[in-house]
């Protein structure tokens, strides 16, 4: 994969994100030299959406259930409206089973088009995510508006997701698979509504991390022994660096392989952006662990709401598929 350029490296959000009667509005307009009946057609067409988004089983459709595969994943979901040439709504459920509403405007503007893109969902999940991905999504859009190809090799979408996070305070949800020293690690980061000293209690005193990850125990010193005893399998290590509210590193033996796991914490405005890097064993899975620790700091992040930790075998296995692809050769 090819790096940023310092030009690319500037890349900022265009999307606006939004509260909207308690759900999260994520809002692009943009503003294309063209009319609005060839952009209709590159919107409208499932050839044309075939060179920017993805592969469409058929020609939108009002009331038509639809299926799109894109970028190794898919989506599905229903036609809500349907006006040529002016507006498109759809429903989109992605292959975890979040549901958001989408819809499309194509407006005569300034002697070209002002399009306009709002997907609305109920909760933050996925945001960030979402957000970066679907402003290289516009990009292709506009690239293919121009009769150019979208250029795939440079990735936009990481620092992208990184700054809509900062800019919005919202969590990233996805973690990522990464090389440390030439080794396999991947790599989660939650910003999570707790004070530092919460979220350490929740790493390290027993009572907590039985409610979020499994009944264990991690002895705070060099050498400590780290005992977790996790739903089919258990856990057991060594620490290897402790530094209060802040860093915790220890080793990682379980059935399914070895590594180290490594916690940061970082204070932020009230809250915590917590950082988890796992390096891998040759012999770990890195999409089953990635399923593993998604869902983990997610009950963490209710654990620390006040909420009920409840596990889904549906979730779990969901995530499982969607992280398979991530699964370095």
């Amino acid at each position: 994969m090819s790096t940023l350029s310092q030009d690319e490296e500037k890349l900022v959000p265009e999307g606006r994100i939004e509260r909207v009667d308690g759900d999260y509005v994520l809002a692009f307009d943009r503003q294309l030299d063209y009319p609005h009946t060839y952009i209709w057609s590159l919107l409208a067409e499932k050839d044309n959406v075939a060179k920017w988004l993805g592969t469409l089983d058929a020609d939108w459709e009002l009331g038509r259930t639809y299926e799109l595969v894109l970028g190794g994943g898919m989506s599905s979901g229903t036609v809500l409206q349907l006006n040529p040439p002016l507006s498109l709504q759809i429903t989109w459920e992605d292959e975890l089973g979040q549901e958001s509403v989408i819809e499309w405007r194509v407006l005569e503007s300034d002697g070209g088009t002002l399009l306009q893109f709002r997907s609305r969902a109920e909760g933050p999940e996925f945001l960030t995510e979402g957000s970066a991905g679907w402003q290289t999504i516009l990009d292709a859009l506009a690239e293919v508006a121009a009769g150019r190809r979208p250029d795939t090799e440079i990735d936009r979408w990481t620092p992208l997701r990184e700054a809509y996070s900062r800019l919005y305070q919202l969590s990233h949800s996805m973690g990522t698979v990464e090389s440390d020293s030439g080794h396999t690690c991947v790599r989660f980061e939650r910003l999570l509504d707790a004070g530092r000293d919460r979220v350490w209690a929740a790493l390290t005193e027993p009572e907590m991390l039985g409610a979020w990850l499994g009944p264990g125990r991690v002895e705070l010193q060099a050498g400590g022994a780290v005992e977790f005893n996790l739903p089919g399998q258990t856990v057991s290590g060594d620490v290897e660096y402790v530094l209060a509210g802040s860093r915790l590193d220890y080793t990682w033996t379980a059935p399914e392989g070895t590594g180290t796991v490594h916690w940061m914490l970082e204070p932020e405005d009230g809250r915590t952006r917590l950082t988890l890097v796992h390096n891998l064993g040759r012999e770990t899975s890195a999409g089953s662990l990635m399923a593993r620790w998604h869902m983990r700091l997610d009950a963490l992040a209710t654990m620390l709401g006040g909420g009920q930790v409840h596990d889904s075998a549906h979730r779990r296995e969901a995530l499982a598929r969607f992280y398979q692809r991530f699964q370095p050769a």
